[in-house]
């Protein structure tokens, strides 16, 4: 038997095929070189769950990996390839399907009397290897304050730009506007603790989704995220020019956004050079932040208190004005402007609000780097943050500028807002005027805000490599962005399209705050309803799943409600901005839908060419005289493939665009999935074959049943019997001799050369003996729903 490569046919021959037998696929082609032509699999168990998939990138141990046995090891994966018996097409097991498929569309039959014990030795270095994992992961394990701080330092950033946002829809009441935001958080607190808690996987909202639903329905909420990381990247690098101009001296003017795309190009440098964030440094730059933000408060409160006056006639100034959109309006735009009232301040006050929250789902990112218990800590201390900074930041802004003020300069509010209290402590402190302390406590609120905002942005790119790294390994996004920077290590691809989609933002909406900020709105708010909507459907879904806490129905209504509402409101209030958010979902939707559609597509390819290739032979045939070929071309039955592929795809020297197709098609699907399966459950074996065939574009699906002693023999039977049902799939059976722990899965991975990440089970209950994330990032698929 010949091998296939690139100077072979893509139809290859089995030993006893005939002239008219069915072409088979080589069963010794290396199942590795399989893996490395589809998808670019790494050993997921061991790195990829934590490399470059979260702000905090700590060393993880590559597990060795293990040479098993010939019998029980390397050549594990051969004989699970190779059909039991030697069925082919010539000897076809019993109750077959009598219908010829297209090379690209038959695997073959799978096999089922595979056994396999792991070697003493095999284990003993694999236990050894995870012990050392896991003392190095404990050691790194980042504690409250430390996990705070990655988070607190996103959402906290926010505080330099909500405040004047806010009061351009609600006016006087955007300190109430912004407590109402933190009642939301609250309801979040919960619905976040329950849903990342029972599935305590990096990931966040495309992780829970993934469990719960489809890959498909998971990816599309990707995409959402990846929108929310862009339009955060160019929010905060906006800001953080905005803050740094008011600390440079005076004539020293630079381009808004020049300098915007500049700061964006020096951290896409940064991480394209391995710069990473730390845990020491988030810590640093969040203890400085919050001794800021709370001297500013405390001085700010001072204040307020002792002058009330401009509080009290800002609290006299009308309500923000309305857009409305009308047939018949007063300007060519077809837009005039209403009074607002309470109701209207309230409502696009709340929906602008939001904004305030932004880097909630930060901590859901890092969940598996942070010592037990802290996650839930992290929730409660960003919203204490979120509920006592923003509203009183808000109101002392009131006390010390004008409403039209805070209204001209949105962006710097805070800085405009220190100089004006500092000014005060100078004048009734009787400190001497050469201090200059109005400017002094304005250059300190600035410097913290720029590096603040920059410690933002530098999560941004981090985060958006690790979901893209994450949403490529698991195929939902192209292979090439899994190629690494052989210099430096790096995701260079990742990396640099993150860069030109921020340059391309700033660019579409001249570093306008107010227009980002919307955009934004509309990613992270559609991220929150899809985190919602995932507890509702890890209640319904995954009802027997162990989890510490669950939130009652009402509870996670009420959630999803708010942020419904605050995504209406921001809809009805900046429609025009609907037209570019969807433009970057239909970029990035775009690649992930043909991601999913390419084995379709390239499919429907080949049924469009195959006719006009079979027109071109038919002359080629006439114009040769050659009447054995046109009798043979013209007598294609359903039973005989073989002869219309060689004469369709032509000779080994001639191989046309019909030959390439198949051989992608081939390459697209010939990546094995492996399904756990405890019991002999033909019903549950049955849904976890449908979604592997609806979520992954794979044609081998290996079953494994860690059999500890117990009888297969039925098992074998009902496997065949699925193997048989579905024969565009080759479905084959592994019985390991051993318990179901964390190593047997790792041996597993080792043996057949498969990622963690591309074995699934069904959903465990409390009586399952092992914890979610002892799993190894396992996918769970399905249940007893």
């Amino acid at each position: 038997m010949v091998n296939d490569n690139d100077n072979v046919d893509p139809v290859t021959w089995s030993p006893d095929a005939t002239a008219r037998a069915r072409p088979t696929r080589d069963r010794k082609e290396d199942p590795q070189s399989q893996l490395d032509g589809a998808m670019q699999y790494s050993n997921y168990s061991a790195n990829s769950r934590n490399s470059k998939s979260t702000p905090i990138i700590t060393n993880q141990l590559v597990l060795s990996t293990i040479s098993p046995s010939r019998h029980e090891g390397s050549g594990i994966a051969e004989n699970l390839d190779n059909s039991s018996h030697g069925w082919s097409d010539v000897n076809a097991p019993p109750g077959s399907s009598r219908k010829r498929f297209l090379s690209h569309d038959f695997p073959g039959y799978g096999s089922y009397d595979v056994r396999a014990t792991p070697k003493a030795h095999e284990m003993e270095h694999i236990l050894h290897a995870m012990e050392f994992e896991k003392e190095e992961k404990e050691s790194e394990f980042l504690q409250q304050l430390e996990a705070t701080a990655i988070s607190g330092n996103d959402i906290l950033s926010s505080t330099f730009y909500v405040s004047g946002l806010v009061t351009l829809s609600a006016g006087k009441l955007a300190p109430v506007c912004l407590a109402m935001v933190g009642f939301v958080l609250y309801l979040f607190r919960g619905i976040y603790h329950e849903t990342v808690m029972a599935l305590p996987v990096n990931g966040g909202t495309y992780n829970i989704l993934l469990n719960c639903t489809s890959k498909q329905v998971a990816s599309m909420a990707a995409v959402f995220g990846i929108i929310a990381y862009i339009t955060t990247g160019v929010v905060s690098a906006v800001e953080a020019i905005a803050y740094l101009q008011t600390v440079l001296p005076r004539g020293w003017e630079i381009d808004d956004k020049s300098a915007t795309i500049g700061l964006l190009f020096f951290f896409c440098l940064l991480t394209n050079l391995g710069i990473k964030e730390s845990a020491v440094f988030a810590k640093i730059i969040f203890v400085i932040h919050v001794i800021v933000l709370s001297l500013l408060s405390i001085a700010g409160t001072i204040f307020m208190i002792i002058n009330p006056d401009l509080l009290y006639q800002n609290w006299d100034t009308p309500y923000p004005q309305i857009r409305v959109h009308s047939q018949v309006a007063t300007s060519h735009e077809g837009i005039h402007f209403a009074e607002g009232g309470i109701l209207t301040a309230l409502f696009y006050g709340f929906s602008s609000a939001m904004l305030g929250v932004s880097g909630f789902e930060t901590s859901s990112q890092f969940v598996e780097e942070q010592a037990p218990g802290v996650f839930p800590k992290t929730l409660r201390n960003m919203w204490i943050g979120i509920m006592l900074f923003n509203p009183l930041l808000s109101l002392i802004s009131f006390s010390a500028l004008e409403m039209t003020d805070i209204m001209k300069y949105t962006d710097t509010v805070l800085a405009r807002t220190a100089y004006v209290i500092g000014h005060w402590f100078q004048t009734n402190m009787s400190i001497p005027d050469h201090y200059h302390l109005g400017p002094a406590f304005s250059t300190l609120v600035s410097i913290d805000a720029f590096i603040v905002l920059a410690a933002a942005l530098l999560t941004s790119f981090i985060g958006i490599n690790g979901l893209i790294r994450r949403m490529s390994m698991d195929r939902c996004l192209p292979q090439f962005l899994l190629i690494q920077n052989p210099f430096t290590g790096t995701d260079s691809f990742i990396l640099v399209g993150f860069f030109l989609l921020c340059v391309s933002q700033v660019l579409v909406f001249d570093t306008n705050v107010a227009a980002l900020g919307g955009v934004y709105c509309y990613a992270f708010l559609a991220v929150m309803i899809i985190f919602a909507i995932g507890n509702m459907l890890l209640k319904v879904k995954r009802p027997s799943l162990p989890r510490e806490v669950s939130v009652s129905w009402f509870h996670a209504s009420m959630g999803l409600a708010s942020v419904v509402i605050a995504l209406m409101g921001n809809v009805l209030g900046k429609p025009e901005l609907l037209t570019f958010f969807f433009v970057y979902v239909f970029i990035v939707g775009t690649m992930v839908f043909a991601m999913f559609q390419r084995v379709s597509i390239v499919r429907l390819l080949y049924k469009l060419i195959k006719p006009k290739r079979k027109k071109l032979a038919l002359s080629a045939s006439e114009d040769d005289g050659n009447q054995d070929d046109d009798a043979s071309i013209n007598t294609f039955s359903t039973y005989d493939t073989v002869g219309e592929e060689v004469s369709l795809m032509g000779k080994k020297k001639k191989r046309g665009c019909l030959a390439f197709l198949s051989e992608a098609l081939k390459k697209f699907q010939n990546v094995p999935f492996v399904f756990f399966c405890k019991h002999d459950d033909v019903h549950l074996i049955n849904k976890a074959i449908l979604y592997i065939q609806r979520n992954e574009q794979t044609n081998k699906i290996i079953i494994v049943h860690c059999a500890n002693g117990t009888d297969t023999v039925m098992l074998a039977e009902h496997v065949k019997l699925m193997d048989l049902l579905y024969p565009k799939t080759k479905i084959s059976l592994l019985i390991v001799d051993s318990t179901f722990t964390p190593a047997v899965i790792e041996w597993t991975s080792q043996a057949l050369k498969v990622p963690i990440n591309a074995m699934f089970i069904s959903c465990p209950d409390k009586n399952f003996a092992m914890k979610v994330n002892q799993l190894r990032g396992m996918r769970i698929i399905t249940g007893y729903d």
